[in-house]
């Protein structure tokens, strides 16, 4: 007898197992089913905001068949392709410039070097010189007149 009692125990222990695997089963389809209340209500809004785009799309269509929004959009296009052109003959002629500027501050003598030039020039005086012409005079042994310089002064005859 001793064998029936663990022949029935092993059946209670099985039935309750099973009841176990089918309340999991349950709890399971419940929280599938409550994925799919979710899934259901999400496909809804989803719906009406396709419907709504679907609706702003049509009229945006519309405004840009009559012209509304194309014929600005190409005025648009257009100044701003002449803004781009402008921009670009700007940058052209800063190009320019500064090409300009640097070769200008390249052949032109700086304020020291104009100030050297000018105590050179004011050591040597070169309006007490002999022209040439003078110096041939009186190798040859002609007389040499003073002649007039600008600023109404004379060459020294020598």
């Amino acid at each position: 007898m001793a064998s029936h009692g663990k022949k029935t125990v092993k059946a209670s222990v099985l039935l309750g197992r099973l009841q176990q695997d089918i309340r999991s089963l349950n709890s399971s389809l419940l929280v599938i089913a409550q994925k799919m209340k979710y899934v259901v209500r999400n496909e809804k809004i989803l719906g009406r905001n396709l419907i709504v785009l679907n609706k702003k799309l049509k009229a945006f269509e519309e405004k840009i068949a009559a012209g509304q929004i194309g014929g600005q959009s190409a005025v648009n296009s257009e100044q701003v392709q002449e803004l781009v052109d402008r921009l670009e003959e700007s940058t052209q002629r800063i190009a320019e410039l500064e090409a300009s500027v640097l070769q200008l501050s390249e052949n032109t003598a700086s304020k020291e070097e104009v100030q050297e030039m000018h105590y050179v020039v004011d050591s040597i005086n070169p309006l007490e010189f002999v022209t040439i012409d003078q110096a041939k005079d009186l190798l040859a042994g002609k007389k040499v007149k003073a002649r007039t310089v600008k600023k109404g002064k004379k060459i020294k005859a020598v």
